[in-house]
């Protein structure tokens, strides 16, 4: 069913549901994010936690939660028999990111379009729009919200300039006096009181690492690391070795692919399937303190450079931020080299840190992760195909 600005809808026996958001850039190359507000009385929204976005994917109780599956679309999903009482309204929500910054406008996007789907993935109702809008950077697309105990949506179409720093501020989140550059993080900076822990870094990056240097990412519910390098003729192979926080250590490897939802919550996605890639998901971080990303060449290869094979390490959070360890050193002779050391023992952040030791000349013996986060080369079982 086709809906239209300023009309409610009933959810009648509706207790899962997405707000599924779609688009199409041509005019301009530009990303678009998706978001949500709960609201309390006054339309506020009271608490950091309520704001879900794509840095902040879950709300506590994990009534609402955030999904992105291509760069053109996004989700926010609503148990509504879980949103706590207190909850009036939740708010979706659309911007540009650093729309002002980047003078990319509203008007520069076509064909936005958004899809009410129940847990089954039906389509209940539709709303094409975006016509009308001109200079905005944000939009309040609709609101679910409570009407004599049940859910209902609203049809709301509100632009607004200044971006998803003005959507926060119209729904009483306070942003800090001073901050230097709303416009470069998306993430608006929120008064903390001097009780409250750090929070986690939001901002979005991609970065690539410099020789020994080490960056924090925000904490997430999954990572995927990625081995690439440039010449698919040669056979490299991606190993993590990791330690959890039971003290629990090993390596997920070609030959031991880990497992998803027990230790060690760690998958290989099998033996090179994409020439010149090899992909590994950290399904839970939680459960880990320490993992090392190290490359193996086949004696088969013969020796030579993982630097001219432009071999290099990516770790990326799934929450816009993704960080490269390339590396820089000429070895011929080497054929293992660690490239990245990731720390999972603060509670909001990780530390990815650019590392690239080399093996001794003809070593086959692998890299060691010890229980203290620190590693030696040589000290492994020797590996070979």
């Amino acid at each position: 069913m086709q809906i239209q600005r300023g009309q409610k809808v009933k959810l009648d026996n509706i207790t899962q549901l997405e707000c599924f958001v779609r688009w199409s850039t041509p005019k301009k190359q530009m990303e678009l994010d998706i978001s949500s507000f709960l609201l309390q009385a006054g339309n506020r929204c009271e608490k950091d936690e309520h704001f879900i976005f794509y840095g902040q994917p879950n709300s506590p109780d994990k009534s609402v939660s955030y999904a992105k599956q291509t760069p053109l679309d996004g989700s926010i999903f609503v148990q509504l028999n879980v949103v706590p009482e207190a909850i009036e309204k939740i708010a979706i929500s659309l911007s540009i990111h650093e729309g002002d910054a980047q003078n990319l406008r509203f008007q520069e996007v076509d064909k936005l379009e958004l899809l009410i789907r129940d847990a089954a993935g039906a389509t209940l109702y539709t709303y094409a729009f975006g016509d009308d809008l001109q200079q905005e950077t944000a939009i309040v697309v609709g609101e679910l919200y409570r009407h004599q105990g049940q859910w209902k949506f609203s049809v709301i179409g509100s632009g607004f300039n200044g971006g998803l720093e003005a959507l926060c501020l119209n729904y009483g989140l306070e942003i800090e006096q001073g901050a230097s550059d709303i416009k470069s993080d998306p993430t608006p900076p929120v008064k903390a009181s001097a009780e409250e822990k750090p929070k986690p870094n939001l901002q979005k990056m991609n970065i690539n690492l410099k020789k020994k240097e080490s960056v924090s990412i925000a904490k997430s519910n999954k990572i995927v690391a990625t081995l690439e390098w440039a010449n698919p003729k040669k056979d490299l192979d991606l190993y993590c070795f990791y330690v959890l926080k039971n003290g629990e250590s090993g390596k997920v490897y070609y030959r031991s692919l880990g497992h998803a939802n027990r230790a060690p919550f760690i998958t290989l996605d099998g033996d090179s399937r994409v020439a010149g890639k090899e992909t590994i998901v950290i399904h839970d971080p939680s459960k880990l303190k320490y993992v090392l990303f190290a490359s193996y060449s086949a004696v088969s290869n013969g020796f030579g450079s993982f630097k001219s094979m432009k071999a290099q390490a990516v770790v990326d959070n799934q929450m816009g931020q993704r960080i490269t360890s390339p590396l820089y050193e000429k070895n011929h002779f080497a054929y293992w080299v660690a490239i990245a050391h990731i720390d999972f023992t603060d509670a909001n952040n990780i530390s990815v840190s650019h590392v690239e030791r080399y093996s001794k000349s003809g070593s086959e013996r692998s890299p060691e992760l010890y229980a203290d986060g620190l590693f030696e080369m040589d000290r492994g079982v020797i590996e070979f195909k």
